[in-house]
């Protein structure tokens, strides 16, 4: 089944709205939405969930740029197109993650490619997305994972359990850490915990998945605040309700002072 691509515009002029629209239309594609401020933008992104916000750059208020910084703290934020008449702030617009940039007025042709571009996006995304269900629904039952995917933009590179250092959840993505560097996963720590042997990993904060062989210190950061630092020299904080199953894990006398 083909999916349509759905897709909302946000310009404070509604005759460029109009034109967009109807480019749209021909194309194919559902037009769920419509706004002219940065406050509407948000609103729709949230309620609406579109595949694809088409964005003008100068608008009262705030501007494209400074919508598209909070868009991405959305749980499912849409790939972002700035429509603008000003050719200048192209490069800006990739800086803030956007997919594409169209110069007014927009033309078919150009709008056609700039959504094959979010076609092929969103099928990787749920590629991506597929993958990762059927690793950890295969998972179950299965031989311990030996080596961990994980995907790049052109590739996938093969970790091995024991270089991992730690998992690390920030910015709503889950970074892999080794002695070699740290790599953009699209796991959740969640999956993670699923994934790797339990007998070697164990969450310590609601942000960190650590490999227990590559602890060294244990720190006491006083009221009753705690981190553990790895053979790498990073650091990451304990929670305190996981404070207790670290120490056992990691052997200590529950009745030592630290």
């Amino acid at each position: 089944m083909i999916h349509i691509l759905s897709v909302a515009i946000v310009d404070d002029e509604p005759l460029a709205r109009a034109h967009l629209r109807r480019l749209l239309e021909v194309q194919g594609v559902q037009v769920v939405g419509e706004g002219e401020n940065a406050e509407e933008a948000l609103q729709l992104a949230e309620d609406l969930k579109p595949d694809l916000l088409f964005l003008d750059i100068q608008m009262p208020g705030l501007t494209g740029m400074q919508i598209a910084k909070a868009l991405v703290q959305l749980e499912a934020s849409p790939l972002l197109v700035f429509v603008t008449g000003y050719s200048e702030h192209a490069v800006a617009a990739f800086e803030n993650d956007a997919m594409d940039y169209l110069v007014k007025p927009v033309s078919p042709d150009r709008l056609a490619k700039t959504l094959q571009r979010a076609r092929e996006r969103l099928a990787n995304n749920q590629a991506r997305s597929q993958e990762k269900e059927r690793i950890l629904r295969d998972g179950n039952g299965s031989p311990p994972l030996r080596r961990l995917p994980v995907r790049g933009d052109y590739t996938v590179r093969l970790i091995r359990v024991e270089d991992i250092l730690c998992a690390v959840a920030r910015e709503k993505r889950v970074f892999v850490r080794t002695l070699e560097g740290e790599y953009r996963t699209y796991y959740t720590l969640k999956q993670l915990e699923t994934l790797l042997p339990p007998d070697q990993f164990l969450r310590v904060h609601d942000s960190g998945l650590v490999n227990l062989e590559r602890i060294e210190e244990l720190i006491f950061l006083g009221n009753h605040s705690y981190a553990i630092r790895l053979s790498s020299g990073f650091q990451l904080p304990v929670g305190r309700t996981r404070y207790a199953e670290l120490r056992q894990r990691l052997g200590l006398d529950p009745n030592s002072a630290l």
